[in-house]
């Protein structure tokens, strides 16, 4: 069984060679470590290794004049002259024991807010994995995460932020639909070899160059009522029917047993 931190989980899905590309790179996160990730990138996120929901995620970037600025989940950027007082302003707003570093990805934007993709996979009356839905979700006004309950954004459909953001050619937008939900079939697959779960929400981020990457596999409760923010209920409707046929499924082996 595998533990749901970050860290491991990061781990643990680097282990599949279909999967490893779309991983950004990610240490266990240490000040030292630091050094090499903002020389080595534009911007780096650090992320609390057991929370969930965009909570305590914290984006540092590189200014023109030499210095950093960074933000904790939504509001004014902190400065910080140099990468040693930048340590030291970090290790005030780290309060959770561990975190993870990783390589900012740019992500493609729709009127000027970042967006990311929730693909909803779920096992079905069969005991099998099914695609159920997908959404993109958009950041706040100031905001740096996309979790829509913490961030106050909104929800759109993949069409639309991909056309809009033109992140992705109109003629290649089916084709990078379909590749979301084959990476999340083998993502699912792939967990299958640690724990059971029974519904799996696979967040990507889609770069401004159009590149996939896989951000969060969350694979306790993924939201369900984010799909209910969408204009059309499809994928609501999906979701909730698929859980109730796994649910009832269970109940019925827990009968016979």
């Amino acid at each position: 069984m595998i533990s749901s931190s970050k860290w491991k989980l990061h781990q643990f899905f680097s282990k599949s060679p279909y999967i490893r590309p779309y991983l950004p790179p990610t240490s266990l996160y240490q000040p030292a470590h630091l050094d090499s990730y903002v020389a080595k990138y534009s911007t780096v996120y650090i992320k609390p290794t057991r929370t969930h929901m965009g909570k305590g995620i914290i984006r540092v970037w590189k200014t023109d004049d030499g210095g950093y600025q960074f933000v904790k989940e939504r509001g004014e950027p902190m400065y910080a002259m140099t990468l040693a007082d930048l340590k030291q302003q970090l290790a005030r707003q780290c309060t959770e024991k561990n975190y993870v570093i990783q390589k900012g990805l740019d992500l493609a934007e729709l009127d000027g807010r970042p967006f990311d993709i929730r693909v909803m996979m779920m096992r079905n009356g069969l005991g099998k994995w099914q695609y159920a839905g997908m959404l993109a979700k958009v950041a706040g006004s100031d905001s740096i995460i996309t979790n829509v309950a913490r961030g106050g954004g909104y929800a759109v459909t993949v069409p639309h932020a991909l056309k809009k953001s033109e992140a992705v050619a109109p003629d290649k937008i089916k084709s990078v639909v379909s590749d979301l939900i084959q990476i999340s079939h083998r993502v699912c697959a792939h967990f299958n070899k640690y724990r059971h779960s029974a519904q799996i929400g696979v967040d990507f981020a889609i770069e401004k160059t159009g590149n996939l990457s896989i951000i969060e596999v969350n694979y306790d409760f993924p939201s369900h009522g984010l799909f209910a923010k969408l204009k059309d209920k499809t994928y609501y409707h999906t979701i909730k029917r698929l859980h109730t046929q796994y649910k009832n499924r269970v109940k019925r082996k827990q009968r016979k047993a």
